[in-house]
C-alpha cells in the first residue's frame, strides 16, 4: 500500500485485512501473557475472586454472539434456573471461559442446528454446559483438544482466526480455580461442561 502497488479503490479492503491480522496477532500475544501470568501465580488469589451470579454472566456472554448465531440461523436453547446461581471466582476469567466455549460451539455448529447453554446446580456445584450439533469429534482426539496449539483437521482447514489456544486457555483458567472441564462428542452432538463451587 505504501509503495503504491495497490490501486486506490482496493486500499480500504487491504487495510481491513492488515487491521484484522494485527488484531489477531495482538490477541494471540495477550492470551499467551495471560496464561503465563496465571501459571506463575499457581492459582487465583482470593483477592481476585468475587461473589457473582454465574447465570447472569453466562447470559450476558451469550448475547454477544447474537449476530453470529443469526448468521448461521441457529436455534438457541437456554436452560437455567429461575433463581440466581452464585459462585466465588474471578468473573473476568470465567467470562473468558464461557466466551471461548460459545465461540467454538457457534463456529462449528451445523447451520440451522441448535446451540445449547445450560446452568444447573448439583451437590453444591454449579455446572455450565455448552453444546452444539455438528461433526462428531473422534474419541481419540478429545483428550488433545485442550493442549496448547492443538487444532483438529477441520479447525485447521476452516478456522483461519486462531492458533488452537481457546480450549487451552479454558483448561488453564479452570485449573487455577481448582476445577476441571469435560467433553463428550457422540452422534454429531458435542458438549463441554465445567463446574464451580456455589456460594
Amino acid at each position: 500500500i505504501l509503495d503504491g502497488t495497490i490501486p486506490e479503490d482496493k486500499r480500504e479492503h487491504y487495510l481491513h485485512i492488515v487491521s484484522d491480522e494485527t488484531k489477531r496477532l495482538s490477541r494471540l500475544v495477550r492470551s499467551m501473557l495471560d496464561i503465563s501470568q496465571l501459571q506463575k501465580e499457581g492459582g487465583i488469589p482470593e483477592e481476585k475472586k468475587m461473589h457473582f451470579d454465574l447465570e447472569e454472566c453466562a447470559g450476558q456472554v451469550l448475547i454477544t454472539f447474537e449476530k453470529k448465531i443469526n448468521d448461521k440461523h441457529l436455534n438457541v436453547n437456554v436452560d437455567m434456573p429461575e433463581h440466581p446461581v452464585y459462585t466465588m471466582a474471578n468473573p473476568d476469567y470465567i467470562t473468558q471461559v464461557i466466551y471461548n466455549l460459545l465461540e467454538n460451539a457457534t463456529k462449528f455448529a451445523r447451520e440451522g442446528s441448535t446451540l445449547y447453554l445450560g446452568v444447573t446446580t448439583i451437590d453444591g456445584k454449579a455446572r455450565v454446559t455448552v453444546r452444539n450439533e455438528g461433526d462428531t469429534i473422534p474419541a481419540e482426539e478429545l483428550p488433545l483438544l485442550f493442549e496448547r496449539f492443538h487444532k483438529s483437521d477441520k479447525s485447521r482447514s476452516e478456522d483461519k482466526d486462531g492458533y488452537g489456544l481457546g480450549l487451552y486457555i479454558v483448561k488453564t483458567i479452570l485449573e487455577q480455580h481448582k476445577e476441571k472441564i469435560s467433553v463428550t462428542s457422540e452422534d454429531g452432538v458435542t458438549a463441554f461442561s465445567f463446574s464451580l463451587a456455589t456460594e
